[in-house]
């Protein structure tokens, strides 16, 4: 974990954000879909600047970006937000996801003091699905037939993650990265 971290994104950032969130692999698991022209991703990275309900970060591995991690709809009054993430850089190492899904929820849970961070996962995106339940997130729903992709609807899951439940699911996500590297070097020396 301390070869991963978050950074705020920069106007510099912006042309490596729009060829990741642009490049297929990202696009078909996104809520939407379509090619995005370069004058409206820098029209919403003016907005999001200027936004005080969200945040993006970006998801640094050794000085590298390998990813975004955004928080939207922030409501300091009821403690809930949004967020939404995709590691870009198809080269990012094995447990990246992992990492940024903990950063981003310490990060969301610890320094902003949001209460409960939701999501909304498309049915059909098995790994995201898994992926939100290896952090804790338990599904609150179903919306049946919520967006159409390739001329079928197809079902949307809303998730939810309390901070109480991400702190035990945190403290169990460590042990096991631990137990891990323990296994891996117990391994190398045999």
């Amino acid at each position: 974990m301390d070869e991963f971290r978050l950074r705020d994104v920069e106007r510099a950032d912006l042309p490596m954000i729009w060829k990741w969130r642009n490049a297929e692999h990202i696009r078909i698991h996104m809520y939407h879909d379509q090619w995005i022209p370069w004058e409206d991703h820098v029209s919403w990275f003016e907005r999001d600047q200027q936004n005080p309900s969200s945040y993006t970060k970006l998801f640094i591995y050794k000085e590298r970006p390998i990813g975004v991690v955004r928080f939207t709809n922030i409501d300091q009054k009821q403690g809930t937000c949004e967020w939404g993430f995709y590691i870009g850089d198809r080269e990012a190492p094995k447990g990246a996801g992992t990492a940024m899904g903990m950063l981003g929820l310490d990060f969301m849970f610890e320094t902003v003091g949001i209460r409960k961070v939701c999501a909304e996962v498309l049915d059909v995106n098995v790994a995201s699905l898994r992926f939100h339940e290896k952090l804790g997130f338990v599904p609150e729903g179903r919306l049946i037939e919520q967006i159409v992709r390739e001329g079928k609807f197809i079902d949307v899951i809303p998730m939810g993650l309390f901070k109480d439940g991400w702190l035990k699911r945190r403290e169990i996500l460590k042990r096991g990265q631990d137990d891990g590297n323990r296994n891996h070097r117990k391994k190398g020396r045999s």
